[in-house]
């Protein structure tokens, strides 16, 4: 072992299995994310949990009949007493995903205050203080890593999506001062920024385009360029990329937005 290696904290580079946390993991991403969490060798546990009660259950449910030791709980993110249910159900917790997240299209001249505030609530509010609150226990005890799902569109305007960009451009930056605030303390803070993504809520916003797969070809009057890899995303792409964002591998890897989106921001 190299002097660089030795002196990085032990938590850094061993596979201590310990307790990992979803929380949005009854469908599409967050629910590829359980499963593929809860086959690491650092996830002793994994705590789901969803607004989704009966959604998540059913997920803990398939990981604990194929041998994983899961637990599921409903909580509200947008809810102070919910989420301090939850943390302090599974307070021990290492690695931490935060997918939790809402959408719905409105035209900018049309959304109205309820609807921008419903979006900012889940996006911004909800997930930054689930991570925040997790963050306290994980500096307190020496360590973890959090991960938060943003999305390219904090980067790329979107039509018809005015919240949504305004909620993931502020989730990337305040995950990122949540980073830098508690990096000394051992806590490694980063985001994963899907591109289009095949999952249901996808599926129903499609309008646009004859299918989601279709929707790699770009749209001029979507204002949506081709995605150069020729396909959308799966939710595995973005599970693996979270995962690797939680592993002892990513230890020197803290306040980056990992972009997964086929080269659709083209770098950028």
């Amino acid at each position: 072992m190299s002097a660089v290696e030795s002196a990085a904290p032990a938590s850094a580079r061993t596979l201590t299995p310990g307790t990992t946390v979803v929380v949005g993991a009854a469908q599409g991403i967050g629910a590829t994310v359980a499963e593929r969490l809860a086959r690491e060798a650092w996830s002793e546990r994994v705590v789901l949990a969803d607004l989704d009660g009966d959604g998540v259950g059913e997920v803990a449910a398939r990981l604990r009949a194929a041998g994983h030791d899961a637990a599921s709980h409903r909580v509200d993110v947008t809810d102070p007493a919910e989420v301090e249910a939850l943390v302090a159900a599974s307070g021990d917790a290492t690695r931490v995903a935060v997918v939790a997240g809402t959408f719905f299209p409105t035209p900018s001249l049309e959304v109205t205050r309820d609807q921008f505030a419903k979006i900012v609530d889940v996006n911004l509010h909800g997930a930054y203080f689930v991570a925040q609150a997790y963050a306290r226990r994980m500096a307190a005890a020496g360590g973890g890593a959090i991960v938060g799902v943003a999305s390219i569109a904090a980067t790329m305007p979107r039509m018809r999506q005015v919240a949504y960009c305004a909620s993931k451009a502020g989730i990337v930056q305040a995950l990122r001062v949540l980073g830098m605030e508690n990096a000394a303390a051992g806590v490694r803070v980063n985001t994963v920024s899907p591109g289009l993504t095949d999952t249901p809520m996808m599926r129903t916003v499609a309008g646009d385009h004859a299918s989601v797969e279709r929707m790699a070809d770009g749209s001029p009057e979507a204002f949506r360029p081709r995605i150069p890899s020729g396909r959308v995303a799966t939710t595995t792409d973005i599970a693996d990329a979270i995962a690797f964002l939680l592993s002892p591998e990513s230890a020197h890897i803290t306040l980056q937005d990992l972009v997964v989106d086929g080269g659709e921001l083209l770098g950028r």
